[in-house]
């Protein structure tokens, strides 16, 4: 019932921008000091560089002319000027999540949804059942498509599902259902069958193909073996598209994100944002990274079309597609069963008497050293920003040598990032300092829970386990961390991320609150944190200079608060809502009408 009150709230949210979005134009006759908007009597926290409050804020065209006293603002109120009292709710700039999947969010939020929900098997299959009654008419030929599976909290724990379970459903068709992390892969035997996936089926470079004592494939599909099933699915029409994109701004607007960047990025998805900023529908800063695989030859031709085509330059008042960003894989991930992500040492094992000693399983590099330098230069040279998925320490260590071989051909300016981070050796985290990289993060990892606690700890062991979500290393050798959602891959609550990353401890009153703080010496302080979501994230997207904080002559993409999240309790951070999202100047979620 949850997930699906979830997505009436999505859908409605996108029936309409408020209405309040168009303000009053100043005409020729006016003040050249009047402002459009000022909003006072707040607490407006700017994050400048001495972290200041103030009480008002000025906008014109979209951009910020006066921070201060409400005195100092009544200056620049005239007669068009919209004038809000904000009562002493908290204003801050808006959030900035520089990694993210926005059309595989806003397609799980209209689909088959699984909502991260922790399943018996039993009560996974109901979901499927329910979802085939609610779409009967799609007998016997369309697809069944599901994401938002947290596998890893499957319960009992250590449960598996196989072909053999999705098969006893009362369905002919064929069923997908992606994990969370989007790096493995249930399906039933028709899919199998469409895909012509058999025993005799090599595992691709990068993938595996699950298989059972007698060499059948079990319906599992690990990382690269996924786009088995991805290349017999029917792909989504461009109308299908659009839907999942105004599906995923509702959602962002209204966790007041007003700055985002999509890292997997096809002409597909640029052709749909492209068009809803034609359309005056884009409510957010849309940044994408189109994907490079090894397998592609010469890419940079692709890239340059793509940022031709679709690029629309300097950031103006109103928000538009940018595409500066390249993204590349270099693992999957850590947690057991799938154990992809590239570790300098080996995964831990059971020796059978209850011992973890060390196995055999490291992962793999998807890149070689070699040619990841050559192309990463190459990019950058081109004026891209790299931004990769690395995982493992391993695959961030050849990340770092890669950033390494960029600065030394000269370039300085290019923002370079490794996303997600998750282990890192201790002589690498002052690399990201030395090197000016980002470490995008997704904070909501940075907690005791079933793809910690369960399927990584055990098998990494307590040394390596301190170095688990290092948010708190990174930042303390001077290095630059941002927010990173990498939702869908978990659910799109950003205050609740904020918290986790804050008190690394499972949410109140859940099965994992008994384990208490995990790794308590990699908490980021509140301050810092949300320096993480909002200057941070504008300067991975080399916006710093235009929004992530409320300074006089940046862009006006403000958000308001319900709560004070610089006074009230950490743990109460995640049950923030946001009242007022700006981006431009103009409300894009909620109205002035909600705080009077």
């Amino acid at each position: 019932m949850e997930h699906r009150l979830a997505r009436r709230a999505v859908l409605a949210a996108m029936a309409a921008i408020p209405t309040t979005a168009a303000l009053p134009a100043t005409d020729a006759a006016a003040s050249s000091a009047e402002a459009d908007l000022v909003l006072r009597n707040g607490y407006v926290w700017t994050v400048d560089a001495r972290d200041s409050i103030r009480k008002a804020v000025a906008v014109r065209d979209g951009k910020i002319i006066y921070v201060g006293t409400d005195n100092g603002a009544a200056h620049y109120i005239g007669r068009r000027t919209q004038v809000v009292d904000l009562g002493g709710r908290m204003v801050m700039p808006g959030l900035h999540d520089g990694h993210l999947h926005s059309l595989a969010g806003g397609s799980g939020l209209l689909n088959l949804d699984f909502a991260y929900a922790s399943l018996t098997v039993a009560e996974f299959l109901d979901r499927i059942s329910a979802y085939l009654a609610e779409s009967a008419d799609q007998e016997p030929l369309g697809w069944v498509i599901g994401s938002h599976w947290y596998v890893q909290a499957m319960r009992p724990t250590g449960v598996t599902v196989t072909r053999k379970d999705l098969d006893g459903l009362t369905t002919e068709r064929p069923i997908a259902i992606s994990s969370s992390d989007f790096h493995t892969m249930l399906v039933n035997s028709r899919a199998l069958e469409l895909a012509q996936i058999t025993k005799d089926t090599p595992d691709p470079a990068g993938g595996i193909i699950e298989r059972d004592a007698a060499g059948e494939p079990t319906g599992i599909l690990q990382d690269s073996a996924t786009a088995l099933i991805g290349a017999v699915l029917p792909p989504p029409t461009d109308a299908d598209n659009l839907r999942y994109a105004e599906a995923a701004l509702a959602a962002l607007r209204a966790q007041g994100v007003t700055t985002f960047m999509d890292a997997a990025a096809d002409e597909n998805m640029l052709r749909a944002y492209a068009t809803l900023a034609e359309q005056g529908k884009l409510t957010a800063r849309a940044h994408f990274a189109p994907l490079v695989d090894l397998s592609d030859e010469n890419p940079l031709p692709r890239l340059k079309r793509l940022r031709r085509r679709y690029d629309t330059g300097a950031l103006r008042a109103r928000p538009d597609v940018h595409v500066g960003n390249v993204k590349v894989f270099l693992d999957g991930v850590l947690q057991a069963p799938a154990q992809t992500a590239a570790v300098l040492e080996s995964y831990l094992v059971d020796d059978g008497h209850g011992h973890m000693v060390p196995g055999t399983r490291k992962g793999t590099v998807y890149w070689p050293q070699d040619r990841l330098d050559a192309f990463f230069t190459e990019v950058a040279a081109a004026g891209f920003d790299p931004h990769t998925h690395a995982i493992g320490d391993h695959a961030v260590q050849v990340a770092l040598n890669a950033f390494g071989a960029v600065r030394r051909a000269g370039h300085r300016r290019n923002r370079l990032t490794i996303a997600h981070a998750e282990l890192v050796s201790p002589a690498d985290i002052p690399r990201f300092h030395r090197l000016d990289v980002v470490a995008s993060m997704g904070f909501h990892w940075a907690k005791p829970g079933p793809d910690s606690t369960d399927s990584v700890e055990p098998y990494l062991g307590p040394e390596r386990y301190e170095n688990f979500e290092p948010e708190g290393a990174i930042f303390r050798a001077g290095g630059r961390v941002s927010l990173g959602s990498d939702w869908p891959v978990d659910p799109l609550n950003e205050w609740n991320a904020l918290r986790t990353v804050i008190t690394r401890t499972a949410l109140p009153g859940t099965a994992y609150t008994k384990y208490g703080t995990m790794t308590p010496s990699q908490r980021l302080q509140r301050r810092t944190a949300i320096r993480a979501a909002t200057l941070h994230g504008a300067y991975q997207l080399r916006q710093e200079h235009r929004t992530g904080s409320i300074e006089v002559g940046k862009l006006a993409d403000l958000i308001v608060l319900d709560r004070n999240i610089l006074k009230i309790p950490a743990d109460d951070i995640g049950n923030t809502r946001v009242l007022l999202t700006l981006v431009g100047g103009k409300p894009v979620h909620g109205s002035y009408e909600t705080l009077s």
